[in-house]
């Protein structure tokens, strides 16, 4: 995984000032890039329960909003722990990483 780069962002969630997970992103031209994705005490032995899996998709989708934001027409990650999980959320993947265009994430209507 590359380092996060001097334009990296936090986006965390909290309960009542409890950290329960955190996305790092980066926008690089037209991609996000998601550096890191963590849920608490989600540590990759297992699959994640649900209400991991429910912060890590909110987390995934928070992040892509701010990437759409700023200009951001493609989500990338290269971290392959979560492979499985974005795939299910209909990214591709090839050896190295996984991508999707933005409107897989963010729609509008």
């Amino acid at each position: 995984m590359e380092s996060a780069g001097t334009e990296a962002r936090v986006i965390a969630m909290c309960d009542k000032g409890e950290l329960l997970g955190y996305a790092a992103v980066e926008v690089q031209g037209d991609e996000l890039k998601l550096l890191k994705l963590a849920a608490e005490s989600y540590d990759f032995s297992q699959k994640p329960n649900m209400e991991q899996t429910f912060i890590l998709d909110s987390l995934m989708r928070a992040a892509a909003s701010y990437g759409e934001n700023f200009g951001a027409n493609q989500i990338v990650t290269d971290f392959p722990d979560f492979f499985q999980f974005f795939k299910l959320r209909g990214f591709q993947t090839d050896d190295s990483h996984v991508f999707t265009p933005m409107s897989t994430i963010v729609k509008y209507e």
